[in-house]
């Protein structure tokens, strides 16, 4: 069975069936790279729409009682080398930590993803492009520019258009705003 495998979708690729015992740790460790990527780039589109760095970040993950080791990852994705990050596949705890800040940051900039989501549905209901509205043009040229140099330093490839996948995080960014993102977060993982 194969199902898609890009950053914004979390669903498993297995390969096709087979009776060896390496197929299971295959298809986890593909998944939890999926899983790694899509938190990644739900935490640059955060930073490319509202400016989070890694103190921001620091202090969020010091609040929710997250370890300082994990919170030192998590910076990596903002940081100057995005991509540089440890090439093992992420570990369920980790994954909520992951979830646990980027949610809490969703959360302390709501009103600004309300704004550039509201923006999106003007823009589509008068087909126009994204660029013709500031904070939109803003956002996706900085997206854009931080998902080149993520690829730049991964050893992962990517065949998605960062256009529209920013923009698909905006909406994801939007739900994991909401008082039970978190829980709607992990259960769009399966992981």
């Amino acid at each position: 069975m194969v199902t898609s495998a890009a950053p914004g979708n979390a669903s498993v690729f297995i390969m096709p069936s087979r009776q060896d015992y390496t197929q299971p740790t295959v298809a986890q460790k593909v998944q939890s790279n999926q899983i790694r990527t899509k938190l990644d780039m739900e935490l640059l589109a955060l930073n490319s729409l509202t400016g989070i760095n890694s103190d921001t970040i620091l202090r969020v993950a010091s609040k929710l009682n997250i370890a300082p080791k994990l919170a030192d990852e998590l910076t990596l994705v903002v940081g100057e080398k995005r991509g540089m990050l440890p090439n093992q596949p992420l570990k369920t705890e980790e994954a909520k930590s992951f979830i646990l800040v980027i949610c809490h940051l969703a959360k302390q900039n709501q009103a600004l993803i309300r704004r550039a989501v509201s923006l999106m549905e003007q823009v589509a209901a008068q087909k126009t492009k994204p660029q013709s509205v500031t904070l939109l043009r803003e956002y996706l040229d900085k997206f854009e520019k931080a998902y080149k140099q993520y690829y730049k330093y991964s050893e992962n490839t990517s065949h998605d258009d960062p256009e529209q996948l920013g923009l698909k995080l905006l909406l994801d960014l939007l739900f994991y705003s909401a008082p039970q993102g978190c829980s709607r977060h992990w259960s769009s993982l399966k992981f």
